[in-house]
């Protein structure tokens, strides 16, 4: 009985230490996985790097590309040590369904955060029930979007146009997995035919096109 025992007990003893080790290598794999996905490659027709400082400075036709992000410049200079680049000219930020072009910007490549600065013009590429174009097209002068979700906060002069709305406002704050837009200060929105609604506050529901608006809320109508 008591061999009986014993064996049993070292079955569960290795068959404890192999699920262990099996779960081991599957973290290990998976930590490598995420590394290898991490990684930033950049690429331009010149670099300098100056070890005192951990500083890269890259020029002409820069190229960098993270994960599904391609961002194009005329230079960027970077603090290897905190992942962090100040980039400049004819910039053009591409991930999948959305395009960004501006002035300047910074990008924060840990956080996946880039805040991009004057005349700043932002596509979304999208497709309306009936599949057919359905784009927003934003226009600031401040941006900030993190590709990981896609959220924004755009300020300074937005003009946002999706089809029959162009919405105007001070803050605008999209949320991509509710698909809405917060919008603050001055908020006015002209929908084509002539309606219009202005408000302190407004958040627009993009797929159903649902507007709430509050604050010393104004709105007319185009008579025939």
């Amino acid at each position: 009985m008591k061999n009986c025992k014993k064996f049993r007990f070292n079955r569960f003893l290795i068959t404890f230490f192999g699920l262990s080790l099996i779960i081991f290598l599957s973290f290990c794999a998976s930590a490598q996985e995420e590394k290898k996905e991490s990684e930033v490659n950049i690429q331009a027709d010149n670099v300098t790097y100056d070890k005192s400082t951990d500083k890269m400075v890259f020029e002409g036709n820069v190229i960098i590309i993270q994960e599904d992000i391609t961002l194009t410049a005329q230079g960027a200079d970077f603090d290897v040590d905190k992942k962090i680049g100040q980039i400049k000219g004819d910039i053009k930020l591409v991930q999948s369904d959305i395009t960004i072009t501006g002035e300047t910007l910074e990008a924060f490549l840990n956080d996946k955060k880039y805040i991009f600065q004057e005349k700043i013009i932002l596509v979304q590429e999208r497709k309306d029930k009936e599949d057919k174009e359905d784009n927003i097209t934003w226009n600031c002068n401040n941006l900030e979007i993190f590709t990981d979700t896609q959220d924004l906060t755009a300020a300074g002069e937005v003009k946002i146009f999706k089809k029959d709305y162009t919405i105007t406002a001070g803050v605008a704050v999209y949320n991509d997995k509710d698909q809405k837009i917060t919008l603050t200060g001055k908020v006015r929105i002209d929908e084509e035919g002539g309606r219009w609604i202005t408000g302190e506050k407004a958040v627009f529901y993009i797929d159903s096109e649902r507007l709430e608006v509050e604050g010393n809320v104004r709105s007319g109508i185009k008579l025939d």
